[in-house]
């Protein structure tokens, strides 16, 4: 029997802005049904990856396969290629991104109709779904500036859902959120972890990277400086680690019960 492929492998990545190294050589593989968090103090280059997988950002040096294919890269149809790729990978951002003149539900269906031609009254019952799924069912006619900032994130999850990706990637989905606001979100990233979507997740909440991720992955300066299951990230020997997480232990992350540390 031939084994799975694994749905992300990323090899020896670098990423260069001028002279800054911004990523010095990341190996990083992700399984399907993982959840992976990303953490690390600003600059550590955790978004940088991000954009570098779903080619938002080009990557200098190194090599990323979707599902064994690889992202991007050189010959005939490379945009069609890329196009296609990053149907597969659906990001969430800090800033939600909504369009302002739209209603949360044009907005969810944009990229089905848009992107993926899917027909209009297929988008609109998928947009629906998504929309119940992340608790909004009775928002989808409400504009961005009508909605809370935990419900407009919770709108660009519902909107990253829809496409029906292979990969979720989400960079840092809670930073823009008042406190109060921070739990209504982490419950939906909870609750598509135990669907087993697959999901790459730049965060500071570490009590979610404890609770929820089933890999941490530590980075600092552009480096991986430790990867492992929470239980091994959380209670590590490793000196750089253990001095990052310091600044968090025993610190209320959020107000979402069983969120701490």
């Amino acid at each position: 029997m031939t084994p799975q492929l694994p749905v992300l492998a990323i090899k020896g990545l670098r990423k260069n802005f001028g002279d800054l190294q911004v990523l010095g050589g990341i190996d990083l593989t992700v399984e399907r049904g993982e959840v992976v968090g990303l953490i690390g103090a600003s600059g550590s280059g955790k978004s940088t990856l991000l954009r570098c997988i779903n080619r938002l950002e080009t990557p200098s040096d190194g090599a990323i396969f979707l599902g064994g294919e690889m992202v991007g890269g050189l010959g005939p149809n490379l945009s069609r290629r890329l196009r296609d790729q990053r149907r597969q990978m659906a990001m969430v951002f800090q800033n939600f991104n909504l369009w302002p003149h739209r209603t949360a539900l044009e907005n969810v269906i944009e990229g089905p109709v848009v992107v993926q031609k899917v027909p209009r009254n297929t988008a609109i019952a998928r947009g629906r779904a998504m929309l119940r799924k992340v608790g909004l069912a009775d928002r989808e006619a409400y504009y961005p500036s009508q909605l809370s900032g935990g419900q407009q994130q919770r709108v660009a999850i519902a909107r990253a859902l829809a496409l029906e990706p292979t990969l979720l990637l989400f960079d840092e989905p809670t930073s823009a959120l008042d406190p109060e606001l921070v739990g209504e979100v982490l419950r939906v990233m909870t609750d598509l972890a135990a669907e087993g979507r697959t999901m790459i997740v730049v965060t500071h909440e570490m009590a979610f990277a404890h609770e929820v991720c089933t890999k941490v992955v530590y980075l600092e300066n552009g480096l991986v400086r430790d990867a492992g299951p929470p239980g091994h990230i959380f209670s590590t020997a490793n000196t750089a680690t253990a001095q990052f997480l310091a600044r968090y232990l025993g610190q209320k992350t959020s107000d979402t019960p069983g969120m701490t540390l």
